[in-house]
């Protein structure tokens, strides 16, 4: 016989896994149709072929496939929460109801932000001069600031949807079961906090990846796979682990919202630290010692390191600044 508890709390992981696999194949879907039904086939596949696209577009798969996990799954186990209950009167309801409302706004979402990235782009070529001398900003500087604007839009859209899409399904059904919200454990908060900087890392990675490209135009097929897919998920992995070792047991009566805000503040909290520390590094050497520094592999092995070694030291601020007070309690055994 299945376990109530354990099968109904399953709700959320499964309607999170709906929202990964219905973003997966609306990214497959468009990626198809690019490549088969636009013009210019040959040129399609060539660029495909080219790391400098792939890696990337691989990188935007997966952030936009963790946003939308990570935001169903927390706004549906804060329904099940709020009504104690881990369990629907009308599943199927519920899940016909979420799959009609994400495609229909993915769609929306995605027509308006290549509006809007074309409205912009369109502003910067036009104004390029005004905006170099108000801003101070070049030709780069400007693609660069638009490209993290609108994917910071883009995401706010997309939190801010699936969070109303979840609430719209949610009142087709209600509340069924035992009395009792889903759990929510270290575990539950570690992952929250690995995946937020795991789609900061990502969003981050692919909004100045460009100009990073040109800054080492001879880079192939391992390096943009580093860069991109391995370096992130062991980014993850850390963040997981450490969290795991730090994080209050039990919980207590943080959630969601607060893991969320205990990965972004490890991941920018890492950036600020290492951008100052490169600054005096730099500030530090000739010119010869960073030409050499920047052909070295020990010298890159090294800066990953401690790059690695600040998220980890933001994860333990991050603990510090959001469970304070909290106290982890031994194990009994």
């Amino acid at each position: 016989m299945t376990d109530p508890a354990r099968s109904s709390y399953s709700l959320a992981w499964r309607l999170a896994l709906t929202a990964v696999f219905l973003r997966l194949a609306y990214s497959a879907l468009v990626q198809s149709y690019s490549l088969l039904a636009l013009p210019g086939l040959e040129q399609m596949r060539e660029m495909y072929s080219q790391p400098q696209f792939l890696a990337p577009l691989l990188a935007h798969i997966v952030a936009g496939a963790a946003i939308a996990g990570l935001t169903t799954w927390g706004a549906m186990s804060g329904w099940l929460a709020r009504h104690d209950t881990t369990a629907v009167d009308e599943p199927r309801k519920l899940y016909g109801t979420f799959i009609a409302l994400f495609l229909l706004y993915t769609l929306a979402v995605a027509a308006g932000m290549a509006f809007l990235q074309n409205t912009l782009m369109r502003v910067v070529m036009d104004n390029r001069d005004m905006l170099q001398e108000r801003l101070g900003f070049g030709m780069i500087g400007q693609f660069l600031t638009l490209n993290i604007i609108t994917k910071l839009v883009s995401i706010v859209l997309e939190i801010i949807g699936i969070c109303v899409i979840v609430r719209i399904a949610a009142w087709t059904v209600q509340p069924a079961g035992p009395a009792g919200g889903p759990a929510y454990e270290r575990r539950h908060a570690a992952w929250v906090t690995g995946l937020t900087v795991l789609v900061w890392q990502l969003t981050v990675s692919i909004s100045v990846g460009s100009f990073l490209q040109m800054q080492a135009p001879g880079a192939g097929w391992t390096e943009f796979a580093l860069g991109y897919l391995a370096l992130p998920a062991a980014l993850l992995a850390l963040c997981v682990l450490v969290c795991l070792k730090t994080l209050p047991h039990p919980i207590g009566t943080a959630r969601f919202g607060r893991a969320v805000a205990h990965g972004s503040i490890a991941f920018w909290l890492a950036q600020g630290l290492g951008i100052g520390l490169g600054f005096l590094v730099v500030r530090a050497m000739t010119w010869g010692q960073l030409i050499r520094a920047s052909e070295s592999h020990a010298a890159a092995a090294m800066t990953l390191l401690a790059y690695g070694a600040l998220l980890a030291l933001g994860c333990v601020i991050g603990r510090l600044v959001l469970y304070r007070g909290a106290k982890t309690v031994a194990p009994q055994g």
